[in-house]
């Protein structure tokens, strides 16, 4: 097993959970952003402009990080 790519799971599934806990919060107001990778082409959902372009740098770091890894 290589222990960069276990510790970049780890770190991931607590980012998830993370997020996952957050979102229980009761809020009025939901904005929502959202990655699909399909191969090396990200597809973007974003409920506005701000999120999507947090959700865009996001795609890239995940890119950068996998054409690293390669």
């Amino acid at each position: 097993m290589n222990p960069v790519k276990v510790f970049l799971g780890v770190t991931l599934i607590i980012m998830g959970l993370m997020i996952y806990s957050l979102s229980l919060v009761e809020k009025t107001n939901v904005e929502f952003g959202g990655i699909v990778l399909v191969g090396p082409i990200p597809i973007l959902v974003a409920s506005n402009a701000g999120i999507a372009m947090m959700v865009l740098l996001i795609a890239l770091v995940i890119l950068l990080i996998l054409s690293l890894l390669r």
